[in-house]
């Protein structure tokens, strides 16, 4: 069954898998969203919608879209799987490190992911000083931390 868009629902809340391993979200763009950045996903009176990075704690899942995306478009996010040259801070990661959602942006925990409550990827490639990291997203809700 496919799912339609109705006056007071605008995004599934079923998560889909593709062949490759990958697990994606649908929501809705609070705003402009820029291709491969991390977003938060929350849930607003029509379902899911996308937030900004903020230092706050709450439950979310974060989510990557794959291309840009107008404000208001409906869209699919990736939130589980390889995804490559996610952007980042400037951060120097070690494989295997975990990546969090900590005082509002990605930081690495300087330790392998252990499923912490901020963890929400694994590093797969050194990253040293880099703007981007290649990772493994974990398809899960998270509480960011600050």
């Amino acid at each position: 069954m496919t799912f339609e868009r109705t006056s007071t629902q605008y995004a599934t809340f079923e998560w889909r898998y593709d062949s490759d391993g990958n697990v994606w979200v649908q929501a809705q763009a609070h705003g402009a969203l820029t291709a491969k950045t991390p977003y938060l996903v929350i849930n607003n009176e029509f379902g899911q919608i996308t937030s900004a990075q903020s230092d706050c704690t709450i439950y979310c899942l974060v989510g990557v879209p794959p291309a840009a995306a107008a404000s208001a478009a409906i869209d699919w996010l990736q939130i589980g799987g390889y995804c490559a040259s996610m952007i980042t801070p400037a951060l120097t990661v070690s494989v295997g490190h975990a990546l969090s959602m900590y005082d509002g942006v990605v930081t690495d925990v300087a330790a392998d992911y252990t499923g912490a409550s901020a963890e929400f990827a694994v590093n797969v490639t050194l990253t040293a000083g880099g703007t981007t990291c290649n990772a493994m997203l974990v398809p899960r809700y998270i509480l960011t931390t600050t």
